[in-house]
């Protein structure tokens, strides 16, 4: 996969596959260039989703496999000739790299991911290692970003051109949170092995790491160089299309990346006290029917796996792999009792869901303060900030059983107290 991926770039610099186009001294059009672009586009797109899904699924069986590469290189063909045309079109021609996009985003995700899912393989979750969605939503969430990182690196640009970067660029980070949260739930409950670090939740720490994704949206407020500004005066003029975001200058760029954070955080928030356990993943062919885990027994079937519910050991497990399972088991029920404590269909008693929803709605004062003065750069009154940072610590003392709810009570205090710190000095 690698080596078509890197021949396809070869070719691509020595001339066979020339990716610009190539008009003669007549200036007639390049009839050819859609062909080299499409043989480029599966020569890289094909490789590297070769690649990419040997390597998630290398493991399973040969059905789940032939079917997620098939629909992941059909994917990976378009969005590469996507994200060529995105970048060496001019801007009055950029009609052609929209209808790609259209059809890769519109058509193409959602039809190769019903093929995907019809793999439904048996040797592991979907988004566990090695499941079809994780490994089919990586490589979307990867050519997403790449077209629109090579969108951005445009010279000539409008509100189209932009609005189709911003779409790109907010797939791909949807992508990655949804890998992320699919692969290690609200806490990491029912998944067997590394689900911390440093103490800090991977799925709180994924959605931190993937939030950079969206320094790459770009509003029409910055100019670059010269021959930039003259496609801003005629952007004016053409129909907006994309997510196009005026607002969004120099100014505030770290505003998408604190939207970023806070928006999944609250989400599953909500997921974790409202519907977590509700039955909705019974009818459903991402999550199956083991996301929530209500008893010890259902702890030890998912550490140790059901077939072993008696004694917990296989016949393959040596001392070290029970030894890491019992330490597995251990975390895991702690972390089960808590979190199965704080939802209104898991919980035993009315308290518990009260407490986090009270905690949810303590943390909403000083996110919304938070978000607001980073986006439109209209900080709130030091009175407002003192008042919503005891809520905060509220929301950290009564709200413990659900990770995102922490990490977004942490994020409101800190953000507070370097408003109020801000305020102050001005």
């Amino acid at each position: 996969g690698l080596v078509s991926a890197f021949l396809a770039i070869l070719l691509a610099m020595s001339g066979p596959l020339e990716l610009r186009e190539v008009k003669d001294a007549s200036g007639r059009r390049d009839t050819r260039q859609l062909v080299r672009l499409m043989i480029f586009g599966m020569m890289f797109g094909c490789g590297l989703s070769w690649f990419i899904t040997m390597q998630s699924m290398s493991k399973d069986i040969f059905i789940p496999i032939f079917v997620t590469t098939f629909s992941c290189m059909a994917m990976s063909t378009l969005g590469t000739v996507a994200a060529v045309m995105g970048y060496f079109l001019e801007a009055r021609e950029f009609f052609e790299a929209e209808q790609i996009a259209n059809v890769w985003a519109g058509v193409g995700f959602p039809v190769f991911f019903v093929i995907s899912s019809v793999s439904l393989s048996a040797h592991a979750h979907p988004f566990g290692i090695g499941g079809w969605a994780s490994t089919y939503l990586s490589v979307c969430g990867l050519l997403a970003g790449a077209f629109c990182a090579m969108v951005r690196l445009r010279e000539e640009k409008n509100s189209t051109t932009r609005g189709y970067g911003n779409m790109s660029c907010v797939i791909s980070w949807l992508c990655a949170i949804i890998v992320i949260y699919g692969r290690f739930g609200v806490n990491g409950v029912g998944v067997v092995g590394t689900t911390s670090v440093a103490g800090i939740p991977a799925s709180v720490l994924g959605t931190i790491l993937c939030s950079p994704i969206l320094l790459l949206l770009e509003g029409e407020g910055g100019s670059g160089s010269g021959g930039r500004k003259k496609y801003q005066v005629s952007s004016t003029k053409s129909k907006k299309k994309g997510l196009v975001l005026p607002t969004l200058t120099r100014s505030n760029w770290f505003a998408p990346l604190l939207a970023g954070i806070v928006v999944p955080l609250l989400a599953s928030t909500v997921y974790a006290i409202f519907l977590r356990g509700c039955g909705i993943s019974k009818f459903s062919l991402l999550f199956g029917t083991g996301d929530v885990i209500k008893s010890q027994e259902d702890v030890f079937s998912h550490v140790y796996g059901s077939a072993r519910r008696t004694t917990g050991v296989g016949a393959l497990d040596d001392v070290a792999t029970m030894a890491q399972k019992s330490m597995v088991h251990t975390r895991t029920m702690v972390a089960a009792a808590k979190l199965s404590g704080s939802g209104i269909w898991t919980s035993s008693n009315f308290m518990g869901p009260l407490m986090h929803f009270l905690g949810l709605v303590a943390v909403l004062p000083s996110l919304q303060y938070l978000v607001k003065h980073s986006w439109y750069g209209s900080a709130p009154s030091g009175g407002k900030v003192i008042l919503s940072l005891p809520l905060n610590i509220l929301a950290l003392l009564i709200g413990r059983g659900i990770p995102s709810l922490v990490a977004a009570a942490t994020i409101g205090l800190v953000g507070g107290i370097i408003q109020l710190a801000t305020s102050q000095s001005s």
